[in-house]
């Protein structure tokens, strides 16, 4: 079995209160002239659009403007976007958003570079080579795209959410900027807070390299945790105990939003090469009956799942207890999770989000074909063992 760890992130982070106003500088110095945004109409009408075009215009890059994002993206909005990049031929795509905008901005530029459709992607290492690059520029602070080699696509025809794994969708440069996130809903910045500390529990308790077994000839972008990941985990964990309540009660205090997107940076750094679990596996379909958001559902699954792998990992569930705050022990884990659930809103059981009892079966059985990430879980994960948790989320 194999015992090296690999890491990988994007090329480039520039983090800090103001960090978007340089976009221009950055463009500039590495000689883009066209520039794409992918991006949405909330955020355009919120005006955080303009600047970014205003700065990118001001050293002479032409910009253009994709509006068609949506919370939850679909194959037919990337290859939308994908459509745009062919007709304004630009060197660079702007990805601005949480990630939903990202992702899109990830496969498209895949699509535009090798050509097809984003349904050619679906799966782990699809892409043959590099795409056109993204700079990343997040207005949540939860999912760490910005820096990670995944996306998570909806495909319309089959009603499923699908992931695009390939190195080749990290996004070049990432530029974080919390003051971007000070137009977030209080409902956002839980359920994006919530998704960043599920990035970073599961990061912090996944399989070690040694442990991990792969297909023959796959190179993953997953594989498994190590001793930079643990401490990247550990950090955003502490850091979304500390400043995830804050952000979410008091919107105004930047001390707390730039707590909580440099949370989000460091768990997207940590899970998007130690990887992800069986929380992540549930979410999809989950997410694809009810609607509802990424980070609501796997804020919601994540205290079951923990309790189910508590027996396989207890010391590392102990840290994670610590972390938020707790005792050391990792029977205290699932209340400390439970209890940030409690004090930013999030549901405690599946049935308050409309799941009901006859959709358990089919998801658990949906779920399990995630293998990607179910080979991460340090117990073994079957149909069977995803319904046991989803009954006691439900």
């Amino acid at each position: 079995m194999p015992t090296t760890w690999r890491f990988s992130t994007s090329d480039e982070i520039l983090f800090g209160r103001g960090a978007a106003a340089q976009i221009g500088a950055e463009a500039a110095l590495r000689g883009y002239a066209r520039a794409l945004i992918i991006t949405d109409a909330r955020l355009i009408d919120a005006g955080l659009a303009a600047p970014l075009q205003q700065s990118l215009q001001a050293v002479g890059v032409r910009v253009d403007v994709f509006a068609g994002g949506a919370p939850e993206p679909s194959d037919v909005i990337v290859d939308a976007a994908a459509a745009l990049a062919r007709e304004t031929m630009p060197d660079v795509l702007v990805a601005l958003g949480g990630g939903s905008n990202m992702d899109v901005a990830k496969v498209a530029a895949a699509v535009y570079t090798h050509g097809g459709v984003c349904a050619d992607y679906f799966g782990e290492d699809k892409i043959p080579g590099p795409t056109l690059p993204v700079i990343a520029v997040p207005t949540t602070a939860g999912t760490g795209s910005e820096v990670t080699a995944v996306a998570v696509i909806e495909h319309v025809a089959r009603g499923l959410k699908l992931g695009v794994a390939s190195t080749h969708v990290r996004p070049k440069l990432a530029i974080v900027d919390p003051l971007l996130t000070r137009s977030c809903p209080p409902r956002v910045t839980a359920e994006s807070g919530m998704d960043a500390l599920v990035h970073a529990v599961e990061a912090l308790t996944v399989v070690t390299p040694g442990a991990l077994v792969l297909p023959e000839g796959l190179r993953p972008q997953f594989t498994g945790r190590s001793p930079l990941t643990d401490s990247l985990a550990e950090r955003a964990i502490g850091l979304v105990g500390e400043h995830l309540r804050r952000a979410v009660y008091t919107p105004a205090d930047m001390d707390a939003r730039e707590g909580m997107h440099l949370a989000a940076l460091l768990a997207g750094m940590a899970f998007s090469s130690a990887g992800l679990g069986a929380v992540h596996a549930l979410q999809y379909p989950v997410g694809a009956v009810t609607h509802t958001s990424h980070g609501l559902g796997t804020g919601l699954l994540l205290p079951y799942v923990v309790e189910y792998l508590l027996p396989a990992n207890p010391r590392g569930f102990a840290r994670v207890a610590e972390l938020l705050g707790a005792p050391a022990q990792a029977e205290r884990c699932v209340e400390a999770i439970q209890q940030l659930k409690k004090d930013i809103g999030i549901p405690l059981r599946l049935r308050e989000i409309g799941v009901e009892e006859m959709h358990l079966r089919p998801m658990a059985e949906q779920a399990a074909t995630y293998a990607r990430l179910l080979r991460m879980s340090v117990r073994p994960m079957n149909a069977d063992a995803l319904l046991e948790i989803l009954k006691r989320a439900w």
